[in-house]
């Protein structure tokens, strides 16, 4: 065995080392001159040197165009088979282009991104599929933005109230056709409930004074909006009155209704041959009461979904109207809770809400600028959702019933 590793490695050894060398240095350079061609897939394309009033159709914020393409690379092997899509663009140049035009791809539309890369020295060819490129008038467009009611689900404890403000204005640059359709369907922005927690919006409510109304202002880093012609981009909203944008919740406590509700006896016209206030009166009982020649609702009663405020400003024009009529159409008769003087009502709701702002907000003058037209649709959600509650929690029932020349109400 020692003979063989001496006659194989020592003897001659120098002979033996040059002629590895030259092996490796015949091997290096074969490989270095060695040619193949590839295709690549997916190669970004950007634009450059566009005119100041022109675009091109698909072109991105960052000048790079929305699709891709393939080019087939001839070069040194050991550059071109290890080459990736992230290492290359294709760079068209626009200058001197008015219209649409067929841009061809050679070796000098070819850049690395690479800063490792050398293409000048390591590509001797490149090819691509023609590709035309469309330029379109450059425009700005004021795009109308629509604030949708919200995804996701409110915190709990929590009910979601309104979005203000509902509409804001975008300004988009992009290629006259894509903006003015653009401009025509709008665009719509919602954002996500389940994206604020209960302990944000606790805190709110303690910084807040403690209102049922708990105002939530819409994060810096939500007050973004997808534009479709712009590929996976999502630019700030540029609406001066976006910094206004808000989400309202209402926290959901029983709240005491703090007053005895007067009764009256609607008497439809088509029954009063046989029922009519001369024929039939309302009994009192242990729930109906008459004080100072009004007869009332004797029975603590509570509300949920409105604010203390609604509560305060429509009390004392809340009425029970019973409906009268005959047991052969209605074995238990129908009745509802009524507001008198609804208008005056919205109106003193939306004076009142405004001064209750201006307090809590006194820092804040971009609170201030609160839209009236939300607070009057708030106040007719609120009407349309109030419910009467007992002291258990739960909802108000009553059995209205028709008897011998009296209506009895009960409590089942």
């Amino acid at each position: 065995m020692k003979a063989i590793l001496n006659r194989v490695f020592i003897k001659n050894w120098p002979r033996k080392v040059v002629a590895l060398l030259t092996a490796i240095v015949v091997w290096l350079l074969v490989n270095q001159t060695i040619n193949i061609t590839r295709t690549i897939a997916d190669v970004p394309l950007r634009i450059v040197n566009l005119a100041d009033d022109k675009t091109v159709v698909g072109l991105l914020p960052n000048g790079m165009l929305g699709k891709k393409i393939s080019v087939t690379v001839t070069g040194g092997k050991s550059v071109v088979q290890d080459l990736k899509p992230s290492d290359l663009e294709v760079v068209i140049n626009a200058e001197g282009h008015e219209d649409t035009w067929i841009a061809t791809i050679d070796k000098k539309n070819l850049v690395s991104s690479n800063p490792d890369l050398d293409l000048r020295k390591s590509i001797t060819d490149v090819t691509a599929n023609d590709i035309i490129i469309k330029l379109s008038p450059l425009i700005t467009e004021s795009i109308p933005v629509m604030i949708t009611r919200p995804a996701g689900e409110p915190p709990k404890g929590y009910q979601f109230l309104d979005a203000w403000p509902k509409r804001l204005i975008q300004k988009v640059s992009g290629p006259a056709e894509q903006v003015q359709a653009l401009k025509e369907s709008g665009l719509e922005l919602t954002f996500n409930l389940n994206r604020i927690t209960d302990e944000e919006l606790n805190a709110l409510y303690s910084r807040q004074g403690k209102h049922e109304e708990v105002t939530f202002k819409i994060p810096d880093s939500w007050k973004k909006i997808a534009i479709p012609f712009k590929e996976n981009t999502f630019e700030p909203l540029n609406d001066p009155r976006a910094k206004l944008l808000r989400l309202d919740f209402l926290k959901q406590e029983l709240v005491a209704l703090g007053t005895e509700l007067p009764i009256t006896i609607f008497f439809p016209i088509k029954y009063s041959n046989t029922i009519n206030p001369q024929t039939y009166s309302l009994a009192t009982s242990e729930i109906v009461q008459k004080k100072k020649g009004l007869k009332r609702l004797v029975v603590s009663l509570y509300v949920r979904d409105v604010s203390q405020l609604f509560l305060d400003v429509v009390r004392d024009n809340m009425l029970l109207i019973v409906v009268a009529a005959p047991k052969n159409v209605q074995e238990e008769l129908h009745w509802a809770v009524e507001f008198i003087d609804e208008k005056a009502l919205e109106d003193k709701f939306v004076e009142a809400s405004l001064k209750q702002l201006q307090a809590r907000f006194s820092n804040e003058r971009s609170i201030q600028k609160y839209s009236e037209e939300s607070i009057r649709d708030r106040f007719r959600d609120y009407l349309r959702k109030l419910v009467l509650f007992t002291s258990d929690g739960k909802p108000l029932e009553i059995h209205a019933e028709l008897n011998a020349e009296t209506i009895t109400l009960t409590l089942p």
